[in-house]
């Protein structure tokens, strides 16, 4: 049984003006003229400029990728963008309601489809890994209804930053990246429940059961 915990969300908008604040006029891009050197001019703007000169338009998810996912500017992918020091803040770190309240949903949805043999709980854009601790705290408190059940953590996370975060705050410690070149997962451990954990990129390498 797989359970999608949720998609993550983050400040778009907010991403787009900080990377892109001008460039929906198409002032430069009709032209194929480049803008002098200015301070709005950040690099993520001239990497799409060069990448949309080379290549030609780009599509709205093609863009967002780059924005959000960059390997060298992406905003997700070297920063932690969330609380009172950063952008945003999510519900699982407001309040541990949600994410419990989520934990006996998945177990009564788990039961009320016969109790399989093994649970797969998936979560894209972990976040601080916030949303998983919480349900992992009642699955350790109703541990007696999981007991034959096999539980796995999934997490979807394309920021090293924030896989890093997540690793101490569901294993307390961090997690080396895996070695093995043949392994779906970027980081395997173990939570601090004993329930097996492990990274992927993208939901596509999450293994089937």
């Amino acid at each position: 049984m797989s359970v999608l915990a949720r998609a993550g969300a983050g400040p778009l908008s907010a991403a787009a003006r900080a990377v892109v604040p001008w460039l929906w006029r198409g002032k430069y891009f009709s032209s194929g003229k480049e803008p002098a050197e200015n301070s709005l001019v950040t690099p993520m703007l001239r990497h799409l400029m060069y990448k949309i000169k080379s290549t030609g338009p780009i599509t709205v998810a093609e863009y967002m990728r780059e924005v959000l996912t960059n390997p060298a500017k992406g905003y997700y992918v070297y920063r932690d963008m969330l609380g009172e020091k950063g952008d945003f803040i999510t519900s699982p770190e407001i309040s541990q309601i949600f994410g419990e309240l989520l934990g006996i949903w998945f177990i009564s949805e788990w039961m009320a489809t016969g109790k399989s043999a093994a649970f797969q709980l998936v979560e894209l854009g972990p976040g601080r890994g916030t949303l998983a601790g919480d349900i992992l705290r009642v699955f350790s408190q109703l541990g007696s209804v999981l007991k034959n059940c096999d539980i796995s953590i999934h997490l979807v996370e394309v920021s090293q930053k924030l896989s890093e975060i997540q690793a101490l705050t569901l294993a307390e410690e961090k997690i080396p990246l895996e070695r093995n070149a043949g392994s779906p997962a970027y980081m395997k451990g173990v939570t601090k429940s004993g329930i097996p954990i492990s990274w992927y990129r993208d939901l596509q390498d999450v293994p089937k059961v």
